[in-house]
């Protein structure tokens, strides 16, 4: 049972995440302040590839909890579009701190669990 959390965990975010979302924002002179995007792209990685992967393996950490397939990414189809004009702050996904770095854990000795 113990196995079968973090499997139901990623199944629900596949499902959510393939449904399609559309957004139809109106054009103005200005830059567009939304992104216009149909579905997202979400990734997982096996963190020992992703360790191999790098030209310095001696920049990865693998935290010890960590023996699954993690989330490598979400990113919204026709991303080019997208301006930075809605930022992710950390205090937004606070609450999320447990999920985030057991299934989204950073894998960069470099760069801090909360990376966006």
């Amino acid at each position: 049972m113990d196995m079968l959390s973090p499997v139901l965990f990623l199944v629900a975010m596949q499902i959510g995440l393939t449904i399609t979302l559309e957004s139809d924002h109106g054009e103005d002179d200005q830059q567009n302040k939304f992104c216009t995007f149909k579905c997202f792209k979400f990734t997982l990685q096996w963190p020992g590839s992703f360790c191999v992967g790098l030209k310095n393996s001696t920049q990865c950490r693998i935290p010890p909890n960590i023996n699954n397939w993690t989330i490598h990414g979400l990113w919204p189809s026709n991303v080019q579009k997208c301006c930075q004009c809605w930022p992710i702050f950390h205090s937004d996904l606070k609450e999320l701190d447990p999920e985030l770095t057991q299934f989204w854990p950073s894998l960069l000795k470099t760069q801090p669990s909360f990376n966006f």
